[in-house]
């Protein structure tokens, strides 16, 4: 059996802490999302790791894309114009610079300290342009002033005057009431605003203001999203806003083929990207022209061309397919 003198044993303790040392020292120090050493904690992006166990440090996203615009609770209330509209309704924008495809998305809500059970869910669908709105109306009754605009999808919840939390989700997945943040599995919570008093969940330090059947919570001037309910929201008078352009999913995207003023025949135009699994070939009419149809809206394609003794200055176009797209024209040279 071997024996270690002291002196051995302090040259291997030695060499440890040199090697610890020199380990600790090759790992970044970030403050913003990257590795650092904080007290003995190795932090990578958001995976905390303290010795084997590895802990999840979940972070608040700010919505960039379809935004809770505005939350209406007055309708429905018990006398003769005893509310400015007389149905609930949550109201959704569209922030960002392109179109987005919500089918399949819910708004959920849940009472203001309500801690048990899931949220209430209705199910969306259709395209919200850029910068557009999309209007949900929800429960109500004849007692309300003024009828709300064409709402672009219709619910049955029953939301508070005063106090609620409204959450806008990428599935129709019911939310569980607990934890806060809500969550349900295979789901993404995009926004959720907490509005009055006795809240169990708000994004932020503070829910948006208290409501009543004659005000609404409305996103400020800014129409950003901060995380903040207390500071993105005001009370005001309800203004709702259905969609300005059609929501269908399914759009056309035509054009001709051409060669100087005429028309080329039996071109192959391939249409791919987007929701496609595979590229879709048609090939153009005896003007040249060429239609896809029931193409997903919402999203990005790529249109080519290609046919025999011609060539084409451009033969890829990058298409966005937010409605129906014509004029997608090719110009060739004979060869």
């Amino acid at each position: 059996m071997k024996r270690f003198s002291s002196s051995s044993r302090r040259l291997r303790s030695l060499t440890l802490i040199i090697g610890l040392a020199l380990l600790f020292s090759v790992l970044p120090l970030s403050t913003n999302g990257q590795t650092r050493l904080t007290r003995g904690v190795v932090t990578r992006g958001e995976d905390t790791v303290r010795g084997i166990d590895l802990v999840r440090a979940e972070s608040p996203s700010v919505s960039t894309s379809v935004v809770i615009n505005e939350v209406y609770g007055g309708g429905g209330c018990g006398t003769a114009g005893c509310s400015t509209y007389g149905n609930d309704f949550i109201e959704l924008k569209n922030i960002s610079a392109v179109g987005v495809n919500i089918t399949g998305w819910s708004v959920q809500y849940k009472s203001a300290g309500g801690n048990t059970g899931v949220y209430a869910v209705t199910p969306l669908s259709g395209i919200i342009k850029a910068g557009d709105t999309f209007l949900v109306a929800e429960a109500g009754n004849a007692n309300g002033v003024n009828p709300l605009p064409t709402p672009n999808a219709t619910g049955t919840i029953a939301m508070s005057a005063t106090a609620g939390k409204v959450a806008l989700v990428n599935t129709t997945t019911p939310l569980d009431a607990v934890p806060c943040p809500p969550t349900a599995a295979g789901s993404t919570l995009i926004d959720l605003v907490g509005y009055g008093t006795g809240l169990s969940c708000f994004e932020g330090t503070s829910g948006a203001p208290a409501l009543s059947t004659t005000t609404s919570a409305a996103r400020n001037a800014a129409g950003l999203d901060t995380d903040q309910n207390g500071t993105d929201f005001v009370s005001a008078a309800p203004t709702p806003q259905t969609a300005a352009f059609p929501t269908a999913a399914g759009v056309s995207i035509s054009g001709r083929v051409m060669s100087g003023d005429r028309g080329i025949r039996n071109a192959f135009v391939t249409i791919s990207g987007g929701d496609l699994g595979q590229p879709i070939t048609v090939s153009s009419g005896p003007r040249g022209e060429f239609v896809f149809n029931d193409i997903a809206a919402g999203r990005t394609y790529i249109v080519s061309v290609a046919a025999r003794r011609f060539q084409f200055n451009n033969s890829s176009l990058i298409i966005e397919a937010n409605d129906n797209v014509a004029g997608i024209n090719f110009y060739a040279d004979g060869r």
